[in-house]
Formats: structure tokens, C-alpha cells, sequence
């Protein structure tokens, strides 16, 4: 009988079973993706379509897809063939892989839409609108990948054309971001779309949500939510830092930026949302879409309006160049903003007074992101200290290392004094074997380090959570009003702030500290200083460019100009002699660089004189003691005033035995100049420029402007006395050149060069200055601008 009972029961399964597989939901997803031929499409979407077929795609669950551009149909089937030539099974090499990319392929069709009637068309006889079995549902997704300006039409379009309405089926309009560049055009634009597609039915997206780090900070949070969500609070958190770091420039984007800038790229979208994820109240249930939101909104709320004094811009020294280049308009791009760093709080009483720190950039030292949270050192050892256990009392920080930059991959890091991690579904744990990583200061053998089981590109999880409905990954509309809330105001208000420029890669000119709810850089002395913002106000773009003959200007009273210069050169001394040890100058003749050495001395008294070397970029050929003699003024102005070793002059002897200018002096240098620098990088040039546009001892028509084969010449018949001088193949290789250009005189040759282009280097020495490897940065002062 027992036996009996199983058999009926296996039996009744059976049947179950078989019932279930018979009237299981057929799904049908038709993915529609405008702007199919462009660059994101090209770069991550049309790849990330393939890996959802390819985990998704079965009996039940078909696909068809359509790439949408406005390419007639011949010109645009081939151009999307060529794209889809590099979608790839990534790494795997099964045969099951290869089959289904090649299924994927014949899937996909090319549709030009332009007009209504096509619109209409496609609708009508493309698509497959017609449910035919009960247990079947449609499903359609429109991803646009356009610019937001055509976001509403196209949307109009589709709701009369394409949109299904049928119970059984589902539409997704997916928009990529700039969600508006303010509160009011985001609320324009929300309220548009609105329109035709319901919130259900609205995906926007900001990838940096999916990013396999960011996905974990919410479970991580739940996971050990015991031990972390006691701590993650005022009392116990020191500050928190979210940032964003580039070492690329915005070249090809100079349009963008200058309608968006850095804050409206990047940190009102993306660095916000991260904000929320790490302080937000956590949801009762993780899957629960509709109560995650409602936390993460509720916190958004909490955040104070910024104010312009929390908020620093920069731009690195390139843009404007690049924006010439561009061709755009420079009376817009030299207020735009490539780094900005804020200062946020958090008006609630888990998180009151606790410093939120913001900040991302372009052009910088590395390539990273992440949120840290720093907790307090509230432990004061009264008895037993000798005995301390230091380690237990070091810094005590949580790092969301979303992109790698240092460290060997991305992942979760928990200081090893603050208690050992729970791991979550999605995490492992990475054995850290290396003695010589570090992080923020600290051994890396210092942290747990947890990782993404699997890291793959954000777009995959876009698009799967766009497929499944999942819309964590999503920005709400409420949402993106409450971003917009808190930036909208001070982006308003800096608008016509001047950014503070940063030379390219490292710069710590751009550190900065806070305190009372206000930013400030750590260097004043980089400011502009009042007079000079008022001078630049009261002169029109035209009269002072950010840019001379292609590289980057300088235009101040005499007295500001050369603080500028020697400010740059004792941040670069200084920077340089304490990673390579060593600060290589070749200093010019003539009175121009009188009074940049007067400045050194007086304003940088610690100045790395034993760690730097000194070079002549030219000399005249006449003894020492003569009057002309370029190392007379060096000596006279400069080196009687310093201690600098001597083997640390490096002198042109023009003057050997007697003999002026012979070819061993030539040969002396040049061989000096091989022994002692790396490369033949110079760390700093300084050049003048003559009134015939001469600079070092290169004159017109010089035949030492063409060569390029030696390092030192001598001028044959073009100067008086005759000069010995560095050719470009040395001056060009330099890290950093300076150009001084100053006094009344000068000034008709900076008009010159300056009103018209075709101007050669043969006519004007000047030109042929061009740094391969740095920056030239010209110094002219108001005198040789202006005129009289």
C-alpha cells in the first residue's frame, strides 16, 4: 500500500509538471535601438544585447532586434554588419557560443526611420503585434540611444506607432543620460515623455548603478548589517569621500562640456547615486524595487542645497586649446569646469554634520573610482600604553573601489580593525599576497579585500536588468528631480566662475581643504588674485585668449607675471626633486630672467637648491668676466645668493684655454648634457623671445633651425658676438617651457605673431618651440600685450 502511495504521487507529479511545461509563459521581446550605428551602440550596447540572448534566449523566450538610424538601407545594413563583426562570445570558445552568435546575427535587421510614414510602416507590417496563444506575452523594448533634444518626439512616434497596449505584453523606453542640464529642463523634459510612456514604462539609465561593485553596496550592507549599520553614523564616521578620477581629457567632447561641465556630467548623476546607496536606510527586502527607492529618495531630500562656497572648479590647462581646435565658442569654454570638488551634508539625525566629500576631474593622476568611508579615532589609551597595540588603532575606513586604479582589480575593502566581513552571494574573498600594494597610505595586507565573483561591463547588467523589469539600476523620475534639487542651484550660480586651471596629470595645485562647511585649495597662492579678476571682466575674450601661438598664456602686470612663473617653477622643483631626486633648469640670457630670479629668492627661500642643476640654454662668446656674458647675470643675480653645489653648475665654457667658442666647447656640452639627464628631458626651460621673434640664440633664418642632429651649435654669422646655444632637439624634449615676454618693445612682435596665421619658423625662431613631451606656457606681461 506504502509503495502504492508513491507511485500515485510520482504519477500526480508527473502530470503537474507536464502541465506546467505545456502552458509555460511564451515570451517574445522585440529590442528596437535607435542611434544603432553610433558610438555607444558600436562600443557596449549591441554586445550586451548578444550576452542577453545568449543567457536568455530558449523556447520560450525569443528575440528579434532592429537597428534604428536615419542611413538609407543599403549604407546602413553594411555599417551595422561592420559593428557587428566585433561582437564576440568573449572569451568563450564553445561551439554552443559560436552558434548562437551567428543566430544572434540573423536576428538582426536594419530599419531606416526618418519620416512619419516609416514610423507608421515599421509599426504596422515589422513588428509582430499579434498575440495568438493564451500563454503567450509581448514584450518591446526602445532603447534610444540619441541626444536627450529628440527624446519627446521620438517618444510621440512610437506611443502612436509602436507602443503595445495589449494585458498580456509590455513596452520600455530606455533614455541615456543628460536627464536636462537644470532642475526646470529636467522637469520639462520628464513631463514630455510623460506623455506617451508611463514611470512603469520609463528606463533611465546611469550606468555607473550597474557597475558590479556598485550592485554590492546594498547587499553588503544587509549582509553585515549587524555589525556595519550600528557604525555607519555620526558618531562613529569621520567624513566620506566619493570621487571619480580620469587621466584622459575631454578632446572630441569640447561641445558637451562646455553645455555640461564636470559637475553636470558626472556628479550630480552618478557620484549622487552612490552617495544615497552608501547612506540611505536599507529596504526590509533588497528585491523590493518600489521601498528602495522610497529610502534612497527619502535620503536624497536630506541633502542640503549646495552653496557656492562648497563647491571648487578647475580646468585643466589644455581645454582651451583643445575647445580652438574644436572650434568652439571660447567666450563659453573658459568657464568651463573639467574638475570640481564639493561639500555635501546630510540634514537627518543619523547623519548631521558628518563631511560628505565630492569630487572628479579630467586629467588627472590616475584612473579611479570609489567611495570611502573614514571612521573616527575616538580611542584614547589612559593605562597599559606601552603595551598599545598600534595596528588596532590605525586608520579604520571601508572602501567601494569601483574602478581599480591602484589595485589589482575592483572590489570591497574593510580595514581589518573594524570587524571581518560577511560575504554576499555575488562576493568572494581575495587572498592578498603582496607586501608592497597600498591603499590610501596604508598595506594592503591591512584590509579584507572582497571581489565581484563576476565583473563584467555595466552595459550587460543594464541591459538584463532593463530586460527583467529590474529597475534599481534606473533613475525614477522623483528621483532625478531630488538630484537636481541639490545641484540645480549652485551650478546656476558658479556659472560664470573662473575655474582654477591645473597643469595635465598631476597637479597638487588642486589639493584642498575643508572646514565649516567650506572648500578652499590648500595654495592660494594660485588664485587669481582680485585685481586680476577684475581686469579679466573689463577685457573681452579676443583681447586676452587663453591661448598664444597654440599653447597656453599667461597676460598679468610685470610683478604677478613673474609670481606666476616662479610659483611654477618652485611647485615643479619641488615635486620632481622628491620623486627622481634630481631638478634639471636651463636658465636664458638677457635681462628678462633678472627678475624671476629676484622672486625666487625672496618668496622661496626653501627652494631644493642642493637637489637642482643648473643649465645655460645659451652664452655669448666672450670671457666671463665681460658684461655680455649670459652666466655673469646667472652668477651675479643668482648663484652668489644660493648654496648649490658645484658640480650642480653646468656652465657652456665657451671660454677653453683662452679659445672662444671652439668645437670642443660644443662637444663638452653635449656630452655633459648625455651624462647627466635622463632622456634629455630637461625639467624646466626658460626661454625669452626677441624683438625679431629669436629665442635661446636661434635667429631667422638660421640654418640651426634645421638641424636636428646635435644638441649644442654655435651661430655662424647671424649674431654678434658669436653664441653658443641649445638647438630644438633639446629645448623640445623638455618637460616644461617657459616663454618671458615683456616691455613696451616687445610688443609689436607679439602682434604680429598673434593677428595672422602662415607665419613660418624660419622667419620666426619662436615657432619652432613646441614641447613633445610637456607644456609651453608663454609669460607676457601687460606691457608687451597691451602696448603703450
Amino acid at each position: 500500500m506504502y509503495k502504492m502511495k508513491i507511485a500515485v504521487t510520482i504519477f500526480l507529479l508527473m502530470i503537474i509538471v507536464d502541465t506546467c511545461c505545456c502552458t509555460s509563459l511564451e515570451l517574445h521581446t522585440d529590442v528596437v535601438l535607435f542611434g544603432a550605428l553610433g558610438d555607444l551602440s558600436n562600443k557596449y550596447l549591441w554586445q550586451s544585447f548578444f550576452q542577453l540572448f545568449l543567457s536568455e534566449q530558449n523556447n520560450n523566450k525569443t528575440f528579434s532586434f532592429y537597428g534604428i538610424s536615419r542611413d538609407g538601407d543599403e549604407e546602413g545594413s553594411k555599417r551595422l554588419s561592420k559593428i557587428l563583426d566585433d561582437v564576440s562570445c568573449k572569451g568563450e570558445i564553445s561551439t554552443f557560443c559560436g552558434v548562437k552568435l551567428l543566430e544572434f546575427r540573423q536576428l538582426v535587421e536594419y530599419v531606416q526611420l526618418k519620416t512619419e510614414n516609416q514610423f507608421q510602416m515599421f509599426g504596422k507590417l515589422t513588428l509582430k503585434n499579434e498575440i495568438k496563444k493564451p500563454n503567450q506575452k509581448l514584450g518591446r523594448i526602445f532603447y534610444l540611444a540619441l541626444p536627450p533634444n529628440v527624446y519627446s518626439s521620438v517618444a510621440g512616434k512610437l506611443s502612436s506607432c509602436c507602443k503595445l497596449n495589449a494585458s498580456h505584453s509590455w513596452s520600455r523606453l530606455v533614455l541615456e543620460k543628460p536627464f536636462g542640464s537644470d532642475l526646470q529642463s529636467a522637469l520639462a523634459m520628464a513631463t514630455e515623455i510623460g506623455k506617451y510612456f508611463t514611470e512603469e514604462e520609463i528606463y533611465r539609465v546611469d550606468h555607473y548603478l550597474a557597475k558590479s561593485v556598485v550592485k554590492q553596496i546594498l547587499p553588503f550592507r544587509t549582509r553585515n548589517a549587524e555589525k556595519l549599520e550600528s557604525i555607519l553614523n555620526n558618531e562613529q564616521v569621520e567624513r566620506i569621500e566619493i570621487a571619480m578620477k580620469e587621466t584622459i581629457d575631454v578632446r572630441g567632447r569640447i561641445e558637451f562640456y562646455d553645455k555640461y561641465g564636470v559637475i553636470r556630467d558626472v556628479m550630480q548623476n552618478h557620484l549622487t547615486e552612490l552617495l544615497a546607496l552608501v547612506t540611505m536606510e536599507l529596504p526590509n527586502k533588497l528585491e523590493n524595487d518600489s521601498e528602495a527607492n522610497k529610502n534612497k529618495n527619502k535620503l536624497l531630500t536630506q541633502v542640503e542645497v549646495l552653496k557656492e562656497e562648497q563647491v571648487l572648479t578647475g580646468q585643466y590647462s589644455k581645454y582651451l586649446h583643445h575647445a580652438e581646435q574644436e572650434k568652439s565658442n571660447i567666450s563659453v569654454s573658459v568657464y568651463t569646469p573639467t574638475f570640481a570638488a564639493a561639500l555635501l551634508n546630510i540634514d537627518s539625525p543619523r547623519w548631521h554634520g558628518v563631511p560628505i566629500i565630492m569630487m572628479s576631474g579630467k586629467a588627472l593622476d590616475e584612473r579611479s573610482s570609489y567611495i570611502r568611508i573614514i571612521f573616527k579615532d575616538n580611542i584614547m589609551c589612559v593605562c597599559g600604553c606601552k603595551s598599545f597595540n598600534v595596528s588596532q588603532h590605525s586608520a579604520k575606513q571601508i572602501i567601494f573601489q569601483i574602478n581599480p586604479g591602484s589595485l589589482p582589480t575592483v572590489g570591497i575593502l574593510v580595514s581589518k580593525n573594524l570587524f571581518s566581513p560577511q560575504l554576499t552571494e555575488g562576493l568572494e574573498d581575495m587572498v592578498v599576497t603582496s607586501q608592497e600594494s597600498f591603499v590610501f597610505g596604508q598595506s594592503l595586507n591591512e584590509f579584507y579585500f572582497v571581489v565581484p565573483k563576476k565583473d563584467e561591463n555595466a552595459y550587460v547588467t543594464v541591459v538584463r536588468d532593463l530586460y527583467l523589469g529590474d529597475k534599481k539600476s534606473f533613475v525614477t523620475t522623483e528621483g532625478l528631480q531630488n538630484l537636481w534639487k541639490i545641484w540645480s542651484p549652485v551650478v546656476e550660480k558658479i556659472k560664470n566662475r573662473y575655474p582654477r586651471l591645473y597643469l595635465e596629470n598631476n597637479d597638487v595645485s588642486l589639493n584642498f581643504h575643508y572646514g565649516n562647511k567650506i572648500l578652499k585649495y590648500v595654495d592660494k597662492k594660485y588664485d587669481l588674485v582680485e585685481d586680476e579678476l577684475l581686469d579679466r571682466k573689463k577685457s573681452s575674450i579676443s583681447s586676452i585668449p587663453s591661448h598664444f601661438l597654440g599653447h597656453m598664456l599667461h597676460v598679468k602686470p610685470e610683478k604677478q607675471l613673474y609670481i606666476s612663473l616662479a610659483e611654477n617653477i618652485y611647485r615643479t622643483a619641488t615635486e620632481t626633486a622628491a620623486k627622481s631626486g634630481g631638478f634639471h633648469i636651463a636658465l636664458s640670457g638677457g635681462t628678462s630672467s633678472i627678475p624671476l630670479y629676484r622672486t625666487i629668492l625672496k618668496r622661496f627661500p626653501k627652494f631644493p637648491w642642493k637637489w637642482t642643476h643648473i643649465w645655460q640654454v645659451d652664452e655669448r662668446c666672450v670671457p666671463y668676466n665681460d658684461q655680455q656674458s649670459n652666466f655673469r647675470t646667472i652668477d651675479e643675480e643668482l648663484l652668489q645668493h644660493i648654496q648649490i653645489p658645484f658640480d650642480n653648475i653646468h656652465i657652456m665654457r665657451v671660454d677653453i684655454r683662452g679659445i672662444l667658442c671652439s668645437k670642443l666647447s660644443e662637444e663638452e656640452y653635449e656630452a655633459e648634457l648625455i651624462h647627466h639627464i635622463s632622456k634629455l628631458q630637461m625639467d624646466f626651460i626658460i626661454l625669452g623671445m626677441g624683438q625679431d621673434g629669436h629665442t635661446a640664440s636661434l635667429f631667422p633664418s638660421s640654418a640651426l633651425l634645421k638641424d636636428y642632429n646635435k644638441l649644442v651649435a654655435m651661430t655662424t654669422t647671424e649674431a654678434s658676438p658669436k653664441r653658443m646655444t641649445l638647438l630644438y632637439s633639446v629645448i623640445n624634449k623638455a618637460k616644461n617651457i617657459a616663454v618671458i615676454v615683456n616691455g613696451h618693445h616687445k610688443h609689436d612682435i607679439v602682434d604680429i605673431l598673434g593677428r595672422s596665421e602662415g607665419k613660418s619658423v624660419n622667419d620666426y625662431p619662436i615657432l619652432g618651440v613646441n614641447s613633445q613631451f610637456g607644456n609651453v606656457t608663454f609669460y607676457i606681461d601687460n606691457n608687451a600685450w597691451f602696448g603703450k
